[in-house]
């Protein structure tokens, strides 16, 4: 079948708009997070902070340096690297996702901690044990993303075009148990949501609400400046994911796992998913106090104020809260304003 017959006309309009996106996703990604990489394994003192950020952007990094092969399926239409490597792609790209969404949560309850126990957060919160939890991070995430994708996607051909999917007939019905193929469809869907996208906006939501509702009660004048980030990672989170995961459940009640259409649409929300990754290091550096000031530094001068340990305790003078010691005021300012 000709190369046009993978890209009907009807679509082109919704094709080019994701290839614009995946692209920009893969510019803006490469450059941002390999900036922030370079930065905290090299420029700066190694600390809680930047262990958490050097995970994340090595998450959105390898996200972002992948994406050439998902901007080639946009455009031919055609999945070309076969089943092993339709399975190997994808698992790989749900394994960094899910931990770069579960660094967010991580990132988000050190914060919440430092705040509402900034006693306990002083004596526990090591770079040891951030490096340890981390590390889990990765692991609990190939544990969870491996066998699904290892074992049922596939990819092939349909209507004359090669597809990578879900394919879950040909596995159960070795075992005659094809009527099964739904209901596990429905079980990963359904996980993937509540797993990589309703418990996390919970917790994040909860962290952020938490943060300003102990700094409002110890009387801090600008008690809405820390959570600030945190509200707009929860909102580009939400924005960014809430397309993605929509459309896996409408794919499993339609029960179209290999149609051509539904799998451009999973790969223009995906490219929305992407965004969210390629624009985690603009976020922590200019969503904050002092954004002109950071804005006319230099780009890495930026970095290290926002991810450096020390910069981020000393949120200035006059935005220091009652108390007997100030104690509350040390540990708010690791907190990104």
């Amino acid at each position: 079948m000709s190369p046009s017959a993978c890209r009907p006309e009807e679509t082109q309009c919704l094709r080019v708009v994701t290839e614009a996106v995946l692209s920009m996703s893969f510019i803006v990604g490469v450059l941002g997070n390999g900036l922030v990489l370079w930065m905290t394994a090299f420029r700066m003192a190694r600390t809680v902070t930047t262990v958490w950020f050097f995970n994340l952007a090595l998450a959105d990094f390898t996200v972002s340096l992948s994406l050439p092969i998902s901007i080639h399926v946009v455009k031919t239409g055609e999945w070309p690297l076969g089943t092993w490597g339709c399975k190997l792609y994808m698992a790989f790209l749900a394994l960094n996702f899910l931990t770069s969404i579960c660094l967010l949560v991580l990132i988000s309850v050190d914060r919440c901690v430092s705040v509402l126990c900034p006693v306990w957060a002083r004596n526990h919160r090591t770079v040891q044990r951030a490096t340890w939890l981390a590390a889990g991070v990765w692991l609990l995430s190939a544990a969870i993303c491996s066998p699904p994708y290892l074992m049922y996607r596939a990819a092939e051909e349909r209507g004359g075009c090669v597809h990578c999917f879900f394919k879950f007939e040909e596995n159960d019905a070795a075992l005659n148990q094809s009527a099964r193929a739904p209901l596990r469809h429905a079980a990963l869907a359904v996980t993937h949501f509540v797993l990589g996208f309703l418990t996390p906006l919970a917790i994040i939501g909860a962290c952020a609400h938490l943060i300003r509702a102990k700094l409002r009660q110890e009387g801090w004048v600008h008690a809405g400046r820390p959570k600030r980030l945190l509200l707009v990672l929860v909102s580009a989170f939400f924005i960014f994911w809430f397309p993605f995961n929509v459309l896996l459940l409408v794919q499993m009640i339609l029960e179209k796992f290999s149609d051509p259409n539904m799998l451009l649409f999973l790969w223009t929300a995906f490219s929305l998913g992407c965004l969210n990754s390629c624009l985690n290091p603009f976020l922590y550096v200019f969503i904050g106090r002092d954004f002109q000031e950071k804005f006319f530094q230099t780009l890495p001068s930026a970095l290290a104020r926002a991810f450096g340990e020390e910069g981020l305790s000393h949120p200035g003078p006059e935005e220091k809260p009652p108390g007997e010691d100030g104690r509350l005021q040390a540990e708010a300012g690791r907190l990104p304003s």
